[in-house]
């Protein structure tokens, strides 16, 4: 039975590289292992996520409880919906998070942050581009129907932004993807 887990602390592919010999030296399979999170099954019967835990611990990492990997799951999945379409962009994100979650938008923050060793801000833009790319590359749809698909103010933040985060402007990256 396929499970997943969160950890706190694995910032590179050195601490993939260690999560996964940990949990393959104690006896489990790794289906999926990327930054923040590994998917795993137990080979069989004997083996114990206990010994796994302790041994991440002892290695700098933090292994979540079920709660805070709940809650990060689910202000990503935030993430994506605000990003799905222009019609969830009438709200501000904020907004969005504090009343699908119940809590005070600061402490969802904090907490996101502390987990994913990335701001929640900087992990929405960073979604909002690798989107943008997607359609860039994928699509004939203007920047300006792009950048308000993806909640931008305007055509000038939107390539701003871009710019910022991928050092090309959507015009020369878009030019790129058709040469590849």
């Amino acid at each position: 039975m396929e499970k997943l887990m969160r950890i706190k602390g694995m910032v590179c592919r050195r601490c993939i590289s260690t999560v996964k010999d940990i949990f393959m030296e104690e006896g489990f399979q790794v289906n999926r292992i990327e930054l923040g999170e590994v998917e795993y099954a137990p080979k069989g019967p004997d083996v114990s996520l206990d010994k796994v835990k302790y041994r991440l611990q002892e290695e700098g990492f933090q292994p979540l409880d079920d709660k805070q990997s709940q809650l990060i799951a689910k202000v990503k999945q935030l993430v994506e919906e605000h990003l799905s379409g222009p019609e969830h962009h009438n709200h501000n994100f904020s907004q969005m998070v504090t009343q699908a979650l119940l809590m005070d938008y600061n402490s969802v923050s904090s907490l996101f942050t502390a987990t994913e060793g990335i701001t929640l801000e900087r992990y929405l833009i960073g979604r909002r581009i690798e989107k943008a790319k997607e359609l860039l590359g994928k699509t004939k749809l203007s920047f300006t129907d792009i950048a308000f698909q993806l909640g931008y103010s305007s055509v000038h933040h939107f390539s701003n932004q871009f710019k910022n985060i991928t050092g090309l402007t959507p015009s020369a990256f878009r030019q790129l993807q058709s040469t590849q």
